[in-house]
């Protein structure tokens, strides 16, 4: 008995047997109640015989069903053999003034709920056939009843009512405890999903932080020898390392942006930018590569544009970056244009409309609709050779989503695609940009920066765990002549804040005993310290828009992410200290 019940509510059976197996044992109970009344009762010995017939070959028909792979049928063959039995129990208890309706209720739900699909309306339909015969031949042919005495057939109607109170207090029960138990189980799943994800994000932290560590090296060191060599084959070799190097960076923050984005760690941090500076970033990232291949890399903005928008220009730039690196990567000849519009503004809010067209390799109409699948690389025979996850597309689509952005492909085979994308931003300053010279802005980039020649009289101390990246750091400012002092743990760095004044102090967040965070605070309130104005910037391997805003919060000045180059390093110098003063000689820092 403690066997069959466990059976039922095991929730390694399928649902739908356990459930067959509760109706046909309360049925069961059902046929043996009913027969043992009939017998006590003096009943007709043919219906006794019929009703032991009749239960036997159920029984068998159930445990038939019950070990079979067809289960289906068997549910519906025993089914109809237990409705079969209604007519001989309807006549027998007298039809309408014993306890036949409520059996006929009783047989109606078993099989309904033991039956599925087409055979549980043909079953249904027999049934209520059968149910509908014998209430009119007993309305016409009321002789054909066998009658019973007022007493027997309140007892037997009594009968019928505690059975199908026995049933539906069953099947509550069974409902209920299937819930209980399903609820347990996804409770646990719930539980452990929980405990994946932080496992999986403290993976990914770690993996990406570990990663570009010693690939901070490899890029900085890498950038000394293209400055400095001036050997054709070295400068080459250098050449491939910084495109190998790009790669790999790509390859991690694209696995760590599908991790958050899977996890539900993804965050839009909205705030004011302008437009023509995310313009000026763009192109600056991007046109190097397209001369390298000999495309012809244009930027068209409409010159109604606002001037200020809110909304995350980290993730508009990330979007635009990957569509336009998509872009550039599979065009071998030709061209490559980022147009810039906007459709409407009204209410505040202007539905910003960027297009990327190319005159690459194109794409099949087919394979469109699996173009933003992650890890999916449509047109393998053109494709293979090109480096990359098959995430960057996957990662814009939900990017644009998070964003109610929308993306849409046109493209033709072996001519060309046009990305448009549509994102709404919040117009802060209507006024339009006008005619930007982006060609200048590159030029600027690509030159030494002037503040570079102004930074002799700067003091910085960097203040990191890994002697390689505080060689880095020194190697990349070498041609500012600023004096670089370094430190290998926080205690070291509060030593030399003590007995030193610097202008910057470059800190990594990630540190034993004591982190970056815990340093600056205890720089701020150093009471015989020379540095509590000093300007400090986070210099981490811990990337991220959210982690981003979290260190500014904690109180540091800027945030550099690693790998560094050296004038991203020299033009957050310039952003802290560059000042008139600093031309004369004056320092940035704290008197």
């Amino acid at each position: 008995m403690r066997n069959s019940i466990g059976r039922i509510l095991s929730p390694d059976i399928p649902l739908k047997q356990r459930l067959f197996q509760l109706l046909s044992a309360i049925a069961l109970a059902e046929f043996i109640i009913v027969t043992i009344y009939t017998v006590l009762s003096g009943g007709n010995r043919e219906h006794i015989v019929i009703m032991l017939s009749g239960t036997a070959m159920f029984t068998a028909t159930v445990a038939f069903t019950s070990r079979s792979e067809k289960k289906r049928f068997g549910a519906t063959v025993s089914g109809l053999l237990y409705f079969s039995l209604y007519p001989i129990t309807y006549f027998a208890s007298g039809g309408m003034y014993g306890g036949a309706p409520s059996v006929f209720a009783f047989a109606l739900v078993y099989v309904f709920l033991v039956t599925e699909k087409w055979e549980r309306v043909v079953s249904l339909s027999l049934c209520i056939l059968v149910s509908g015969i014998c209430f009119s031949t007993a309305y016409l042919h009321p002789e054909l009843l066998d009658r019973h005495t007022v007493k027997a057939e309140h007892i037997e109607s009594f009968l019928s009512v505690c059975l199908v109170t026995l049933l539906l207090c069953s099947l509550f029960a069974f409902v209920t405890e299937v819930y209980r138990a399903e609820n347990r189980i996804v409770q646990k799943q719930k539980k452990e999903i929980l405990e994946l994800n932080l496992s999986q994000k403290r993976f990914f932290s770690s993996m990406s932080h570990e990663i570009r560590t010693p690939v901070n090296a490899i890029i900085g060191l890498n950038e000394m020898n293209l400055r400095e060599t001036l050997a054709e084959e070295v400068r080459e070799n250098s050449l491939n390392i910084e495109v190998a190097s790009k790669i790999l960076l790509q390859t991690i923050n694209e696995i760590m942006d599908m991790s958050k984005l899977e996890t539900g760690r993804m965050e839009i941090v909205a705030a004011d930018y302008q437009t023509t500076a995310m313009l000026s970033d763009i192109v600056n990232m991007t046109w190097l590569r397209a001369q390298e291949k000999g495309l012809d890399f244009r930027v068209e903005a409409d010159p109604s544009l606002p001037m200020v928008l809110h909304g995350d220009e980290v993730r508009i730039r990330q979007i635009l970056l990957n569509v336009i690196t998509n872009a550039i990567k599979y065009t071998k000849k030709g061209s490559v244009v980022l147009s810039l519009g906007c459709k409407k503004a009204e209410e505040g809010i202007a539905l910003m409309t960027y297009d990327v067209k190319d005159t690459g390799i194109g794409i099949r109409q087919e394979n469109i609709p699996f173009l933003f699948d992650a890890f999916n690389r449509v047109d393998a025979s053109q494709t293979h050779t090109i480096e990359g996850t098959g995430l960057g597309l996957s990662i814009v689509r939900q990017l644009l989503d998070m964003m109610e952005g929308s993306v849409h492909v046109e493209s033709v085979y072996g001519k060309g695609t046009t990305f448009h994308i549509e994102i709404p931003q919040k117009i802060v300053d209507r006024t339009m940009i006008g005619k930007v010279d982006l060609k200048r802005d590159v030029k600027n980039a690509l030159e030494k920066p002037e503040s570079s020649r102004k930074m002799s009289a700067l003091q910085i101390l960097a203040v990191d765990d890994t002697p390689m990246n505080l060689m880095v750091v020194k190697k990349l400012l070498k041609s500012t002549d600023a004096r670089i002092d370094t430190a290998e743990s926080g205690a070291e760095a509060l030593k030399m804040t003590a007995q030193n004044r610097y202008d910057v102090i470059l800190m990594d967040h990630q540190m034993p005993e004591m982190d970056g965070i815990e340093c600056l605070h205890r720089i701020r309130e150093q009471t015989d310290g020379l540095c509590h104005n000093s300007k400090i910037v986070c210099l981490t391997a811990n990337v991220g828009a959210e982690l981003e805003k979290q260190y500014l919060l904690e109180g540091f000045d800027g945030y550099l992410e690693k790998p560094v180059r050296g004038n991203t390093l020299e033009k957050e110098l310039a952003r802290l200290c560059l000042s008139p003063q600093l031309e004369a000689g004056a320092s940035c820092g704290p008197e």
